[in-house]
């Protein structure tokens, strides 16, 4: 008898560990914005429920380093819903079932990369997104996605997580790098050496 509680106290704790694993994402991020380097823009960090949430949920980003980018004027008029703290330090956006927009918006002028980590927990069916604007304020930068966003984090209801990222371009150094090595593997196999 002893022995059969011990087993169903194990089949339990592993039963509460899975659940809490669908419970929560965290993830560092790390764009190349050396295309756009030098651009003055806006950050805009999204975090929305769908149609299938029924709980609050909290995105949490921290760790913010832009790179050599600078944080321009922070103005809260321009976020929406349940939004907290101002970057760099960290920021809380909760989405609730009835909230419709939750909305970080930030002046940033872009640097060569910027760099965050995402913790969300209790996501059912959610949305994170962040999208980099231009000094207008709707253009979307480095991006053909219709919605503009460079990263979308979606959490469904089955407790899978689908990450988009939209890909940055190879840096001019990097192809540099790779043709010097072709050229120098070249002359190596000309000589026979």
């Amino acid at each position: 008898m002893k022995f059969l509680k011990i087993k169903l106290l194990v089949i339990a704790l592993i039963m509460f560990a899975a659940s809490s694993a669908f419970a929560s994402f965290s993830q560092t991020f790390t764009f190349d914005t050396s295309s756009i380097e030098g651009t003055a823009g806006y950050l805009d960090f999204q975090f929305n429920p769908g149609n299938n949430t029924t709980s609050n949920a909290t995105a949490v980003i921290s760790g913010f380093d832009g790179a050599n980018g600078a944080l321009g004027i922070y103005d809260p008029s321009q976020s929406f819903g349940n939004v907290s703290g101002v970057l760099p330090g960290q920021v809380s956006i909760t989405s609730t079932p009835d909230s419709q927009l939750n909305d970080y918006f930030h002046q940033f002028t872009f640097g060569k990369q910027i760099s965050f980590a995402l913790g969300i927990d209790n996501y059912t069916g959610s949305t994170f997104a962040l999208t980099f604007y231009g000094s207008d304020g709707a253009t979307s930068l480095m991006t053909s996605n219709p919605n503009g966003q460079v990263l979308t984090v979606t959490m469904n209801t089955n407790g899978t997580t689908n990450v988009n990222a939209t890909p940055t371009p190879i840096p001019a150094a990097a192809w540099l790098l790779g043709s010097g090595l072709m050229g120098l593997f070249g002359i190596r196999r000309r000589t026979g050496k």
